[in-house]
């Protein structure tokens, strides 16, 4: 079965969560056609729908079919298009989160000598990265080697000699048209068929998904709407200016942009002869 946690996001006229199948509904509350909400509030009519699956997941915007469900009480409305455009993008839980994650010995083609260089190795996506310490894992910091992990790849136990017993992991790549493969040591028995176990589980997981696998999906998170600024009332500039006069001391005209006493004269008296007017 594939992962059971699975982020899915569709952005454009509707928006639908699931696993395999993934209906969206352009209706806000679903239901049948005329159903009224228990608190009095507004009728919501289903007036069309669209079923989308995983071959409709990928990376872009494309164009859906949709179903009209009209009938004697709807036949009125106006009739709608009869697609939506969309991007529904998923990203399983075997691409987002680790698999698993522990110590391998890195053992180098040729040698005799068990063990090898000693990774912090997390298997996750479409790699396996491999970390001198847990620390630069988790720092996020460049892994000092990544082994490609796809539907290509083959896995196979390696065993201690006279003993047949798992010991550890080999990873077989073709880069060109050559074949790469890496031996991972674990450092039990146990730890070994935990990690045969992982891969193998990966795999499936991969396969069920499909093209949801090839790469980690962008998923656009709209950030939060923020409320709208309530603006000062504007005024005209004959408001805005202060007057001197009775009500409005000499001392508080101090500091207009128009200092020139003939051109502020001028230009008062203009507005005030047009409001006077109005």
């Amino acid at each position: 079965m594939p992962s059971p946690e699975c982020r899915c996001r569709a952005t454009g006229q509707g928006a639908a969560k699931g696993a395999r199948a993934v209906p969206v509904l352009l209706s806000p509350i679903p239901g049948r056609a005329g159903d009224v909400s228990p608190a009095g509030g507004p009728r919501f009519h289903l007036l069309a729908h669209a079923v989308l699956s995983l071959a409709e997941v990928q990376d872009g915007f494309r164009t859906h079919d949709l179903t009209i469900a009209s009938n004697e009480e709807s036949s009125f409305w106006l009739p709608l298009y009869g697609s939506m455009c969309c991007r529904l993008v998923a990203q399983p839980r075997c691409m987002a989160a680790p698999v698993t994650s522990g110590f391998l010995g890195l053992q180098q083609p040729g040698a005799e000598a068990p063990g090898g260089t000693r990774l912090f190795c997390v298997l996750r996506g479409t790699g396996l990265l491999c970390y001198r310490d847990p620390e630069q894992a988790e720092a996020g910091t460049e892994p000092a080697l990544t082994i490609a992990v796809n539907k290509e790849t083959r896995i196979r136990a390696t065993e201690r000699e006279g003993r047949g017993q798992p010991h550890g992991v080999a990873v077989t790549n073709r880069y060109g048209g050559e074949e790469v493969t890496h031996t991972l040591v674990a450092e039990s028995q146990a730890e070994a068929q935990r990690w045969l176990e992982a891969f193998w589980q990966h795999f499936y997981d991969m396969s069920q998904w499909k093209q949801c696998c090839e790469e980690l999906m962008r998923m656009e998170v709209p950030p939060p709407r923020r409320p709208p600024a309530v603006l000062p009332r504007q005024g005209s500039l004959y408001h805005e200016m202060a007057l001197p006069g009775p009500a409005v001391p000499p001392s508080a005209c101090e500091g207009l942009l128009l200092q020139d006493n003939a051109v502020s004269a001028e230009i008062r008296a203009l507005l005030s002869s047009y409001y006077s007017d109005r």
